[in-house]
C-alpha cells in the first residue's frame, strides 16, 4: 500500500489529537484556577499579618529584655521600690515571652501551613499552565 502525503498528514493529525486528549482531561474546570489563586492570595495576606504580629511580639520581648539588662546593673537591692519596679518589668517580660512563644508563634505557623497547602493545591491543578480568560460575571468560589 502506497502512503501518500495526504494519508500521512491525516494519520499525524489523528495521532496528535489522541495525544492531546489526556491533557484536556486533566484541565481543571473553568474558574477553578482563579479560585485557587484567590485562595493563595488570601492565605498569603493572612500569613503576612500573622508573621507581622509575631515580629511585633518578638520586638516587644527584645525591648523588655534590653530594659531588664540595663535595670539589672543599676537596681538597688536595698530599695524596696526599685526591687518592686524591677519585678514588675520582669513580669511584663515573662508575659511578652509567653505571647511571642505561644499564641503568636502558633498562629504564624498555622497561617504558614495554610498558605503552603493553598500553593500546593494551586500548583497541582494549575501550575505551569497559563490562566484562561476569567469567567464572565463575579467569581464565586466555594
Amino acid at each position: 500500500m502506497l502512503v501518500t502525503p495526504l494519508r500521512l498528514g491525516a494519520f499525524l493529525f489523528a495521532a496528535l489529537n489522541l495525544m492531546t486528549l489526556p491533557a484536556l482531561a486533566q484541565m481543571p474546570p473553568p474558574g477553578a484556577c482563579f479560585c485557587l489563586k484567590q485562595s493563595v492570595d488570601n492565605t498569603n495576606a493572612d500569613m503576612a499579618a500573622r508573621n507581622a504580629a509575631l515580629t511585633e511580639a518578638r520586638a516587644a520581648l527584645d525591648q523588655l529584655d534590653q530594659q531588664l539588662a540595663s535595670m539589672r546593673a543599676q537596681v538597688d537591692v536595698n530599695n524596696p521600690q526599685a526591687v518592686a519596679q524591677f519585678k514588675q518589668v520582669l513580669e511584663q517580660r515573662d508575659a511578652a515571652a509567653k505571647r511571642a512563644g505561644g499564641p503568636a508563634l502558633a498562629d504564624s505557623q498555622a497561617a504558614t501551613e495554610r498558605y503552603n497547602n493553598a500553593v500546593a493545591a494551586y500548583n497541582a491543578q494549575c501550575g505551569g499552565r497559563p490562566l484562561p480568560p476569567p469567567p464572565p460575571g463575579p467569581l464565586v468560589c466555594p
